[in-house]
């Protein structure tokens, strides 16, 4: 009993910021530059994550060269929250952005954010695309981060061809494919000036943190002709888990809004079978079209001889639905919306071809990548540095992850807050009142038993709420008794 109270209490450090981990800097290599590539409302759709009908050659050839995590989570399922936490290295309720319209500085003006801290040791620090998202197009762009304006930000994500499918200033048509080559679209400038932007690097010899953040497969699934021609259809289908998840409160649930505001979608969740199968070959040919883009900034590393002191980090911001459970898009604490896809490449550390089950957050991207440059963080992050388990994929990541969502998604603070808690074997879910911290409903997930989770492909798919069955008294009181230790701990909550 006591060697097992030992392994527990040890499991459970690991959910906490490892301060060891950040300071040390025994790892650091040779000043290395950084190439940051997002690539937005990307779930684990990657041929290299097991989903078979995905045609990501690109992505897969960056797996094959790094290390792929395959349990990596975000802390909110939604663009804005999300990118803020990987970027200033704390948890939502810490930047108190829990919407897209939410800014960090009105909470943390003075934080120091990822780009900065490389910008602030001497680094060109330069992005292209969405990095932030909020309310105002000028504050979002965070102007302290950089060492130089963004570009190509703009509505990038409502990029049309045609000019009947363009909504103006509404919503459009959810999904287009029209005849043009790939800088037709945003995403194929947005790797051009990529290229363009690494060749200057290269010339005047500069230290750099690039961030190249992709539009698509964010709605609407706009991209080349070419793309869509990758897929059959039919082979997209879902086969099964398509209905509601059994047991699970209403609040768990997003009001549908994202979808439902494009022109030729319904303004309910009533999606038709027919619409179904064009939004997911949609989405499928949008990430192949990314793949092409990734592809192109990959080789460029290559031909300029920049690839063996570059670290290369590719994320999604957040996990996504195509029809599975009920519901489209993203914005809730289910596993499609918070497992994220992360490949990192780094030069001498990592082992090519390497996949870890390491559970990490993506607050520990950027202690890991101070860690690798021999940077100091600022105190106070909710992360941990990764590099360990960069060097020795084998190593264990934290024993939980913490995701969450508020509710209703509107500025500027939520009535409600659903925390959620992933751990090797189950999903343990509370959604409180925030101003009382009354508990509202309470969710249990088991993804070792197929009467409440199963495979869909390559996803684990929640299908039946289990926190009032008997059998799992004993789980849900000691997956209870973990949040009340992370939320204490992490997000300075009282135990509920």
């Amino acid at each position: 009993m006591k060697m097992r109270n030992r392994l527990f209490l040890a499991a459970m450090i690991l959910t906490l910021p490892c301060a060891v981990c950040v300071a040390e800097k025994t790892h650091a290599l040779n000043k290395p530059n950084v190439i940051f590539i997002a690539i937005d409302d990307l779930r684990t759709s990657l041929g290299c994550y097991g989903d078979r009908p995905a045609k990501t050659p690109n992505i897969d050839r960056l797996a094959d060269e790094g290390l792929r995590f395959n349990r990596a989570y975000c802390h909110q399922a939604v663009c804005g929250p999300s990118r803020v936490s990987m970027l200033t290295g704390l948890l939502p309720d810490r930047t108190r952005v829990w919407h897209n319209r939410n800014l960090f500085r009105d909470t943390l003006a003075d934080a120091v954010t990822l780009p900065q801290l490389f910008k602030n040791n001497g680094y060109h620090a330069q992005s292209m695309g969405k990095v932030f998202s909020g309310r105002d197009r000028q504050a979002e762009l965070d102007p302290q981060s950089w060492s130089v304006p963004p570009l190509l930000r703009g509505e990038g994500w409502r990029n049309y061809v045609l000019e009947a499918n363009d909504g103006g200033s509404k919503k459009g048509v959810a999904y287009e494919a029209a005849d043009v080559d790939d800088d037709g679209y945003n995403d194929g400038k947005l790797a051009n000036l990529a290229i363009e932007t690494l060749e200057g690097f290269k010339a005047k010899g500069q230290r750099f943190f690039l961030a190249v953040v992709f539009f698509k497969p964010h709605l609407p699934f706009n991209a080349p002709k070419k793309y869509w021609d990758l897929y059959d259809p039919a082979a997209l289908e879902l086969r099964g888990a398509v209905g509601r998840v059994k047991g699970a409160p209403g609040m768990a649930y997003h009001s549908h809004r994202e979808l439902g505001g494009y022109r030729n979608m319904p303004p309910d969740e009533k999606v038709s079978p027919e619409q179904a199968r064009k939004l997911r070959h949609g989405y499928y040919a949008c990430v192949s079209y990314v793949d092409a883009q990734v592809g192109k900034v990959m080789a460029t590393l290559e031909r300029l001889e920049l690839e063996k002191n570059t670290i290369v980090v590719l994320w999604g911001d957040h996990g996504y639905a195509l029809g599975e459970e009920a519901r489209w898009c993203k914005g809730t604490n289910f596993e499609l919306d918070t497992r994220v896809p992360l490949i990192v490449r780094v030069p001498g550390i990592t082992e090519p071809g390497t996949v870890t089950e390491a559970m990490i957050e993506y607050v520990d991207i950027y202690p890991t990548l101070a860690d690798l440059a021999g940077l100091s963080v600022p105190d106070g992050l909710d992360g941990m540095s990764l590099v360990p388990i960069l060097k020795d994929h084998h190593l264990p990541g934290r024993h939980a992850v913490l995701s969450q969502f508020a509710r209703p998604f509107s500025p500027p603070v939520p009535e409600i807050m659903g925390y959620s808690i992933r751990t090797n074997t189950h999903r343990y879910t509370r959604w409180i009142q925030w101003s009382g911290k009354n508990v509202l409903a309470e969710e249990l997930y088991d993804y070792t038993s197929r009467a409440s989770a199963v495979h869909e492909g390559a996803f684990m798919i929640e299908r039946q709420n289990v926190v009032a069955n008997p059998d799992y008294v004993n789980t849900r009181e000691r997956l209870r008794a973990e949040m009340n230790l992370i939320l204490k701990r992490r997000t300075k909550l009282s135990p509920q």
